[in-house]
């Protein structure tokens, strides 16, 4: 990932969780562009960005964004990225699922992501 790109990121993380009411409301067209953004970094970042919304800010619109990232299971440019997606989509899909998961202020995506696949597992070995 490059230095701005690395700055872009960074830039949204702090500035949609320090919860003034016009960022809150700007972030999904941040994270739109981001996963947009072709640069695989910056992708799995706004992947993992997208989730915590979701998960700090229930009530907020996110449909757009799961439109982009379903298209993102089949169509991203990493395995990587794919996976994340899929797991991101199946939260913000199913809010039962998303309100399963603590409010913490998570700094790492890729554990993040291995907590979402864990409780996802469970979820679905229970309900069998």
């Amino acid at each position: 990932m490059n230095v701005y790109a690395m700055a872009f990121v960074v830039s949204l993380s702090f500035a949609v969780f320090a919860q003034s009411e016009a960022v809150v409301d700007q972030a999904p067209q941040n994270f739109e562009k981001a996963l947009k953004s072709g640069n695989p970094g910056l992708v799995e970042s706004a992947i993992f960005l997208t989730v915590k919304y979701k998960l700090f800010y229930p009530e907020k619109d996110t449909g757009k964004l799961v439109k982009v990232i379903d298209r993102l299971v089949t169509e991203g440019q990493t395995k990587c990225i794919r996976y994340k997606a899929y797991l991101a989509s199946e939260y913000l899909k199913h809010g039962e699922l998303l309100a399963n998961v603590e409010k913490e202020n998570y700094k790492d995506g890729d554990q993040f992501f291995r907590m979402l696949a864990h409780k996802l597992e469970n979820e679905s070995l229970v309900t069998r």
